[in-house]
């Protein structure tokens, strides 16, 4: 009898380091995936403002910073779909959105050249959707919240666009 209750206590030891272990190789991976996200969308919209700022985007100049940009979402896509892999859906939820409003915006700046402001007035829409997932991944990791309105943080957030004068 002892020794049934000494194999039990063992598996069940055992079944609850391993589950422990599962869970927490699921979180660092939606952790990292959530990192790789944001930091792609960083890279991304710096080379998209390297686009949006050119007046001409078909000469030598602006095709480099195109071609800068298509590589840049390259490494957007692969983050995207690692972290639709690994991501609850809440967050996975989140993601087609990010991408649709990148692409909102890649056509906005391809349209025609933006002032400095004119494009973050044109971006906040992005900033605003990057810090809901930001948050929706902090919340899924069991971080506390934090009050991030946009993670273009370092600009105020204005309610009206700017004068286009």
């Amino acid at each position: 009898m002892g020794g049934m209750l000494a194999i039990t206590g063992g598996l069940l030891v055992a079944l609850t380091t391993h589950q422990r272990e599962r869970s927490r190789w699921r979180r660092d991976a939606q952790l990292k995936a959530a990192t790789e996200v944001l930091s792609a969308l960083q890279a991304l919209v710096r080379r998209m403002i390297n686009v949006a700022y050119l007046d001409e985007k078909q000469d030598d100049e602006g095709l480099a910073a195109v071609s800068r940009y298509e590589e840049a979402t390259i490494s957007w896509n692969s983050a995207m779909y690692a972290a639709l892999l690994v991501s609850p859906p809440a967050a996975a939820e989140l993601i087609p959105r990010l991408d649709r409003e990148v692409d909102r915006l890649c056509d906005a700046a391809m349209d025609h050249p933006w002032s400095r402001a004119d494009f973050r007035w044109e971006r906040r829409a992005l900033g605003e959707l990057a810090a809901e997932y930001l948050a929706m991944s902090r919340k899924l990791a069991g971080f506390a919240a934090i009050d991030l309105p946009t993670v273009w943080s370092w600009e105020p957030v204005s309610p009206t666009p700017p004068d286009s004068d």
